[in-house]
């Protein structure tokens, strides 16, 4: 039962709201902007939906728990819908969210159905979302964060991934299957063939000669094997690899030189869509 002081209603918060909600706020905890920008974001992209959370507001006037979600429809200017509850002890804060559990994205494809590799699928299509942003080399930045709300909208547009993500398990003792199930995803979509056989290679290079592409690349994911590759290079080989390969050259070396006097620019994928 909700104790007799406090009630609970379904309320749209315009930024006019927000503003009066704050200026009774005397708490006043460290606001961390990023995560103000984060939510703005979400909003002014149409991706924030009513899911349930609350706006606590205490009885004496101060808000418990949604600070942030008020300062960032202020800044994104726009309204939402939420479940606001008033009137809750002020004593009551330091019980808030300690036993609360983040949602992840493999949380979100299993929601979708997804019952396999979620988690390798939900890192996959948020790689595959970096990709298409171009915020690849980037991806470590707030800004670029992938949202759970990014994750559903990839795989709802993508409902093929999930087949490239059960395709690249057989590398998972060799490499990050994330990262290959997305580059296969978007090869395998350009020249079938052509990611068949660097997955093939990378499975089991017999009868493949050194100087092939893939087969150097390989060499660079068993080098150091106990020791955690840097997903920027990782990538950054494979798609020298890839389109070392798509032209037919054969190679000595594979490297990408990514500082120093001679630094490279990133690779980009050269490969064109078959048209056949």
């Amino acid at each position: 039962m909700l104790p007799k002081k406090a009630n609970l209603s379904v309320r749209t918060i315009t930024p006019e709201d927000a503003t009066k909600l704050l200026e009774h706020n005397r708490v006043n905890r460290p606001l961390r902007q990023g995560h103000v920008d984060r939510i703005s974001r979400l909003i002014q992209d149409g991706a924030w939906r009513f899911n349930g959370d609350t706006i606590k507001i205490a009885d004496t006037g101060d808000v418990l728990d949604g600070q942030h979600r008020l300062w960032a429809v202020i800044d994104a200017n726009c309204s939402i819908e939420t479940i606001v509850v008033q009137g809750i002890a002020k004593e009551a804060f330091s019980t808030i969210d300690t036993i609360r559990q983040s949602r992840t994205g493999a949380d979100v494809l299993a929601l979708k159905g997804i019952s396999r590799y979620r988690t390798v699928m939900s890192s996959g299509l948020a790689w595959l979302l970096r990709f298409n942003r171009s915020v690849i080399v980037e991806w470590k930045l707030p800004k670029n964060k992938i949202e759970n709300s990014d994750i559903e909208g990839m795989a709802e547009e993508n409902p093929d991934f999930v087949k490239a993500v059960g395709r690249v398990m057989c590398l998972r003792g060799l490499t990050n299957p994330s990262i290959f199930s997305f580059l296969y995803f978007v090869i395998s979509n350009r020249n079938y063939e052509l990611a068949e056989r660097m997955i093939n290679t990378l499975e089991n290079p017999e009868g493949v000669a050194i100087s092939d592409p893939f087969y150097r690349l390989r060499s660079y994911l068993t080098s150091d094997h106990h020791k955690r590759k840097d997903p920027l290079m990782t990538i950054a080989l494979t798609i020298k690899a890839i389109n070392f390969a798509n032209e037919g050259k054969k190679i000595q070396t594979l490297s990408w030189r990514a500082q120093g006097k001679n630094a490279e620019p990133y690779p980009t994928i050269s490969v064109r869509k078959d048209l056949k």
